[in-house]
């Protein structure tokens, strides 16, 4: 029997909601950070495995360009 990844994904959803919910507006506040934490994490970890010659240097600077790229499409979808 195959697992059913869409249903496990939503129940993880789900969980993660119930789990947010849950949590005062400190702990929301103090979340936000911790989730950037995180997603920095895991773009280095996909940074790396692109770029398997850079150092941690050269990573740092992959990072700073891919931020900087969000931003500007962040910035072109602005009404004007």
């Amino acid at each position: 029997m195959q697992p059913d990844i869409k249903s496990d994904a939503h129940f993880a959803d789900m969980a993660k909601i119930r789990q947010a919910r849950a949590m005062s507006p400190a702990e929301k506040f103090l979340a936000g950070p911790r989730l950037f934490e995180g997603v920095c994490e895991r773009m280095k970890e996909a940074l790396r495995d692109e770029n398997p010659d850079a150092d941690e240097d050269g990573i740092l600077s992959l990072l700073r360009r891919r931020f900087h790229i969000l931003r500007k499409l962040e910035e072109s979808k602005l009404p004007k």
